[in-house]
């Protein structure tokens, strides 16, 4: 039931990652919505997961916006270096835990809201 998995549905946010790309929401403007999730996750007592051993899924607290804006790169040399910096990110929670390997990342999730 939806009462049931409001107890008992705990998710872990990810501590690693650099400011700014991860662990720093934008608030405001047409993408907010990505910003107040994170924001809302790392603070939130009742779903977060202390623990990554209880936890029913795994967050990736990064900004798709912020990540953007960093790169003076255009088109798809942006695309390449936008994949690229999420692989390298994946590849080293992967490297450093054994939450993304037990499922390949099936139970790991972002949030980017974006028109391009």
């Amino acid at each position: 039931s939806y009462e049931l998995m409001e107890k008992i549905f705990k998710v872990y946010v990810y501590k690693d990652g650099g400011s700014p790309i991860f662990h720093k929401p934008y608030l405001r403007g047409i993408y907010a919505s990505e910003g107040w999730f994170m924001k809302l996750m790392e603070t939130s007592k009742y779903f977060s997961a202390n623990d990554p051993s209880r936890a029913h899924m795994f967050y990736l607290p990064y900004s798709a916006l912020k990540l953007r804006s960093a790169t003076n790169a255009t088109g798809a040399t942006r695309q390449k270096f936008l994949a690229l910096y999420l692989k390298n990110y994946i590849s080293m929670l992967a490297a450093k835990y054994p939450f993304w390997n037990k499922t390949h990342g099936a139970d790991h999730f972002l949030v980017a809201c974006h028109d391009w």
